[in-house]
């Protein structure tokens, strides 16, 4: 995860020195845009910006004394319930709109006045502060201070969603039994709904789903359509990744697919959009899927050793094999590629950061050999036994809490943040997966990249073999034990593996090492090391996941013919484009950190960290409301939070009520 550390104007800026107010709107109006070079017009803009958000705050000041005044008094009355509607008779807003406003008046101001004060100075913006106020609903205000006092430093420099992820990360850490709490309450309010928008499509929607279910499901869903996306380009039909999702997601939901394998839904679907019709049509001409031939042992399958099966010789992307793809006009990669330079791999498209799914699939092409592949739409021979679930991380979290030491919170890569519980939970059916510790330091800074098995007890589910596990582990909690205390199996691998890594000499690690120095593309273990140092895009505001990275050289390999870990970084596509043509230009004084120039001069200071540091967890000052995992919601009401307390349920003979 990459963050903004700071931003820094050449020359210095012209507009820092002056507080966010009168004195800064004058310097504004009456500065000559226009003649301003590029650093200066960008530190005009970040001025702007400041001199909006005191407004915003003036603003918010406004209608909390408004919605309290009187006429002919000047004195401020308590709330009477209808206070919003003042704002909104004076603003044009609807009672709603009004009401949102007030109540965040009285947060940032009232109930925490740091977020206030922050706004009046310029340096947090209206859209920021509601998402500190949605994200900690539920927590007391003295917890809600805690996050508040941890996470504003970090604000200005996060992106919107990033800055919830954080605080919800936070808040976790404070208030397990709330996280706890406010997902079991979600859960039980699953549901799937549809809405039909002004266009007359429909959108049909899972809420409150499972974390883990629901990772499940979008990977397999992800899996299909990218081997579908495959046969039909292969058939010369240019269908983008999210219509042919949307396609699978309708057909298996609709009954027409009931009973099919995966092949058979491929086959079903590919034939659909070749204009065949859809499953059970007069039109249908999908091979019949019981007329297939039997994927025995001997048929390519993926777990008989075949060449498309992901084993350790196919040349897969952890494998060491031979580039399958492209490569980058700089000596970039796409993650995990090591083979030879093929070439550059730069997207045509502008700003497509690539679709939602891993860019790097390992699906097999129109002439591969997979042996024993039945027949399917248009003559495709490759193997139709579809991987269930990419290549991808499915879980990250830290040992201390894998081993039951705390209660801090995970992440599910593409979903955000879960509780420990689930964690744990889905660190148990992840044990065909690799497991990756990553030992950092008291900052964050990645020093050792451990591969181990799981855990003996976790379960050995086939499934999830091309996933990976990370689990963070801080170089002083690893010192600290002792071969004494590492009575379970699995702790004493890690202990062993920490303390070979730790006494190998600087050519064998892989972030010292010199051997792919002549290389122009990394090697395995050197772009497995960037994409767990690095697990994001590193340029200022991107969170593109590092599978859907590229390995890029910082300086480009044309020039130096070096490949080092501390000249690599991964870059999603659209940052890598920018680097090339669009005027950025990037650094790395160190290894890990970045300073990054855009095309106006302005510099901007990014670095990667493992991990966040997070608080002990504090308790609330009054318990939970009773009955939080027992919420009842009548079937005609919507809850917008998780949390809102449970209303009383109802006795069999309550009549209903007179509304």
């Amino acid at each position: 995860m990459a963050a903004v550390v700071e931003t820094e104007t050449p020359g210095g800026d012209p507009f820092a020195g002056i507080p966010a107010g009168p004195e800064l709107a004058a310097a504004l109006a009456t500065t000559p845009v226009a003649q301003l070079p590029g650093q200066h017009v960008a530190a005009w803009m970040r001025a702007t910006f400041r001199q909006r958000n005191h407004d915003d705050a003036v603003l918010l000041d406004a209608i909390r004394q408004a919605c309290r005044s009187r006429a002919d008094d000047c004195r401020r009355v308590l709330d009477d319930g209808f206070a919003p509607k003042i704002a909104a008779a004076n603003l044009g807003w609807s009672a709603i709109t009004a009401g949102a406003r007030y109540g965040l008046a009285l947060f940032v101001l009232d109930a925490h006045p740091a977020l206030g004060a922050a706004m009046h100075d310029g340096v947090l913006e209206s859209r920021k502060a509601e998402i500190f106020d949605a994200a900690t609903e539920g927590l007391d205000d003295h917890q809600i201070d805690h996050v508040i006092r941890i996470v504003l430093p970090e604000a200005p420099g996060l992106a919107y969603q990033a800055l919830r992820e954080r605080i919800l990360e936070v808040a976790r850490a404070l208030d397990p039994d709330w996280a706890a709490a406010r997902l079991a309450a979600a859960v039980a309010r699953a549901r799937v709904t549809t809405r039909v928008s002004p266009t007359g499509a429909v959108d049909l929607t899972g809420h409150d789903l499972p974390p883990d279910l629901a990772q499940d499901a979008k990977a397999h869903l992800d899996a299909l359509a990218a081997e579908a996306q495959t046969r039909l380009a292969f058939l010369g039909l240019d269908y983008g990744r999210g219509f042919i999702s949307a396609r699978l997601f309708t057909r298996l939901l609709d009954g027409t697919l009931t009973g099919y394998d995966d092949p058979a839904v491929l086959d079903a679907i590919v034939n659909e959009l070749c204009g065949g019709g859809p499953p059970g049509s007069p039109t249908d001409d999908r091979p019949n899927p019981d007329d297939r031939p039997d994927d025995g042992p001997d048929d390519g399958g993926p777990d008989d050793g075949g060449p498309d099966d992901g084993g350790p010789d196919d040349g897969g992307p952890d494998d060491g094999g031979p580039d399958d793809g492209p490569g980058c006009p700089d000596g970039g990669s796409s993650s995990g590629d090591s083979g030879p330079d093929d070439g550059p791999d730069l997207d045509e498209s502008p700003g497509d950061e690539g679709p939602a799914d891993d860019d790097r699939p390992d699906s097999p092409t129109p002439d591969s050999s997979g042996g024993g592949a039945g027949p399917s739409a248009g003559g495709f021979t490759g193997n139709p036994v579809v991987e269930p679930y990419p290549e991808q991380v499915a879980l990250r979290m830290r040992l201390s809490t894998l081993l039951g030491h705390d209660q801090h919170p995970a992440e599910l890569p593409g979903l955000g943040g879960t509780t420990p519980e689930v964690a744990r939970r889905r660190a148990h059916h992840l044990g065909t997966a690799r497991w990756h510790v990553l030992v950092h330091d008291d900052h964050g800074h990645l020093h050792h990249l451990l591969t181990l098995r799981a855990p003996p007890e976790a379960t050995r589910d086939p499934r999830h073999r091309r996933r990976t596990v990370e689990i963070t582990a801080p170089a002083a909690l690893l010192d600290a034990l002792t071969s004494s205390d590492a009575h379970d199996p699995w702790l004493a691998t890690l202990l062993a593996a920490y303390y070979r890594s730790r006494d190998l000499p600087p050519e064998d690690h892989p972030a010292t090492t010199s051997r792919d120095t002549d290389r122009r593309l990394p090697g395995a273990a050197l772009g497995r090391w960037i994409d767990a140092r690095d697990p994001t895009c590193v340029a200022p505001g991107c969170s593109v996941a590092a599978r859907r990275c590229e390995h890029d050289h910082t300086h480009d390999w044309q020039d130096t013919h070096r490949t080092h870990a501390d000249g690599l970084a991964n870059l999603c596509k659209a940052d890598h484009r920018a680097k090339h043509i669009a005027g950025w230009h990037h650094e790395q004084p160190a290894p890990g950190r970045f300073t990054i120039t855009d095309p106006t001069g302005t510099v901007h200071h990014t670095q990667s960290r493992v991990v966040r540091p997070l608080p002990d967890p504090v308790a609330p000052h009054s318990p939970h409301p009773p009955g939080l995992l027992e919420v009842y919601r009548p079937a005609d009401e919507e809850y917008r939070y998780a949390t809102r307390p449970a209303r009383p349920r109802p006795e069999e003979d309550d009549s209903d009520p007179p509304f």
